[in-house]
C-alpha cells in the first residue's frame, strides 16, 4: 500500500510574478517591442548610411605619402603595407592623393587632389601603429576637417536607444496602467511600491542590453575599441541604462496622462541628444554653456562612452563619471519610490 504526500505549492515571490508577467506582456505585444526598439535601429542605419555616402562611397583607395619624424614613421608605414595601403616614406609627385605628417605621438592626415580618397583606413591604420586616435587630425587640402560620422555619434546612438527603452517602452507603459485604474487595483494588495517598479526592469533591462551588444559588436568590427576599453564600456552602459530607467520611474510616479507622457518621452531623447555635448563641436559653444552641459547626467553617459568609443578625452575622470551616474541612480529611484502613487486620485 503506497501513501502519497501532499505537496506544497511552490511560492514565488512578487518580484518574480511582476517580472515574469511584464515579460510575457512585451513577448506578446511583438509591436510595442519593436516600437521601443525602432529609434534606436533608424538611428544606427541612417548615420551607418550617412558615413558610408560621406566617407566611403566611390572615393578611390588612397595612395599615401607619409612624412615627419623618423621614429613614428617606419611602423606606420609597416602598419599601411600590412594592410594593402599603397605608402612610401618619398613623395610620389603627382600620384598620392593623402599625405601623413608623423610628429611625437601625434598624425595629421591631409587628403589632396581632385578626389579625396576613403580615409577611415588610414586612421585605423595610424592608431595601429600605436598614436592616439585623439591626438590624429584629418582634413582635406581646403582645411575642412573631416569625421567619422558612425564613430562620433555612437555614444549618441546608444543613448537615444537606452532612453527611448526607459521612457517610452517603461514610463508610458506605467503611467496607462495607472489611466486604466490598474494600478489602483494593485494598491488593494500587500505588493510594495518599489518592489513593483524594480520588477518593470529586468525584460526591459534585456532590451537594453540588445542595444549594448550591437554598439559594442560594431566597435569591435569597426576598431573602435581596446578589450579594456570594451570592459570600460560596458560598465559605462550598465550605469547609463539604470540611471535613465530611474529617470524613466520619476517621470512615471504620478502622472494618469498616457498621451502628454508618450509625447515627453519622444522629446526628452532628442534634447538630451543636443545637449549631451557631443552634437556642437566644443570650439564654437560659449564656455558658460559648456558648463551647463556638463552638469547634466545625460553628458555624463556622453562623454564616459565616447572615452571608448569615440577616443575623446572627458571633462573629468571616467570612474568620477560613474560615481556620479551611479549616486543620481539611487538618488532618483528612491525618490521616485517614495512618491509614487497607485492613483493620483489617492494624493
Amino acid at each position: 500500500m503506497t501513501t502519497s504526500r501532499a505537496t506544497t505549492p511552490r511560492v514565488r515571490s512578487a518580484f518574480y510574478e511582476l517580472s515574469a508577467s511584464n515579460a510575457r506582456e512585451l513577448y506578446r505585444n511583438k509591436k510595442g517591442s519593436f516600437s521601443i526598439l525602432f529609434m534606436f535601429f533608424f538611428l544606427l542605419l541612417l548615420i551607418v548610411g550617412l558615413n558610408f555616402a560621406v566617407n566611403d562611397g566611390n572615393r578611390p583607395e588612397p595612395i599615401v605619402a607619409v612624412t615627419g619624424a623618423a621614429a613614428g614613421m617606419t611602423p606606420l608605414l609597416v602598419t599601411l603595407d600590412s594592410r594593402g595601403v599603397e605608402a612610401t616614406s618619398a613623395r610620389i609627385t603627382g600620384e598620392e592623393n593623402a599625405t601623413i605628417n608623423v610628429n611625437d605621438n601625434h598624425a595629421a592626415v591631409v587628403l589632396t587632389g581632385q578626389d579625396p580618397p576613403r580615409w577611415i583606413p588610414l586612421v585605423e591604420a595610424i592608431e595601429a601603429s600605436g598614436i592616439p586616435y585623439a591626438n590624429i587630425a584629418v582634413q582635406d587640402e581646403s582645411g575642412f576637417a573631416q569625421v567619422d560620422l558612425l564613430r562620433a555619434n555612437l555614444p549618441a546612438v546608444a543613448a537615444i536607444g537606452f532612453m527611448a527603452i526607459a521612457f517610452m517602452g517603461t514610463a508610458v507603459p506605467l503611467v496607462s496602467l495607472r489611466q486604466r485604474g490598474t494600478l489602483r487595483l494593485l494598491g488593494t494588495t500587500p505588493v510594495k511600491k518599489l518592489t513593483f517598479i524594480a520588477a518593470q526592469t529586468p525584460v526591459r533591462f534585456a532590451s537594453g542590453m540588445v542595444v549594448a551588444l550591437l554598439v559594442s559588436v560594431i566597435s569591435i568590427a569597426m576598431g573602435y575599441v581596446s578589450v579594456v576599453g570594451l570592459a570600460r564600456l560596458t560598465a559605462t552602459f550598465l550605469l547609463g541604462l539604470l540611471m535613465f530607467f530611474a529617470f524613466a520611474y520619476l517621470l512615471a510616479s504620478r502622472s494618469r496622462n498616457a498621451e502628454l507622457i508618450n509625447h515627453i518621452s519622444a522629446v526628452i531623447p532628442v534634447l538630451a541628444l543636443f545637449a549631451s555635448g557631443e552634437v556642437f563641436p566644443k570650439q564654437i559653444l560659449p564656455e558658460p554653456v559648456l558648463v551647463a552641459l556638463n552638469v547634466l547626467p545625460t553628458t555624463w553617459f556622453a562623454q564616459a562612452a565616447g572615452t571608448d568609443l569615440s577616443g575623446t578625452t572627458p571633462f573629468i575622470d571616467v570612474y568620477l563619471l560613474w560615481a556620479m551616474m551611479l549616486a543620481v541612480t539611487i538618488g532618483v529611484a528612491l525618490l521616485a519610490a517614495r512618491i509614487f502613487v497607485w492613483d493620483d486620485r489617492d494624493r
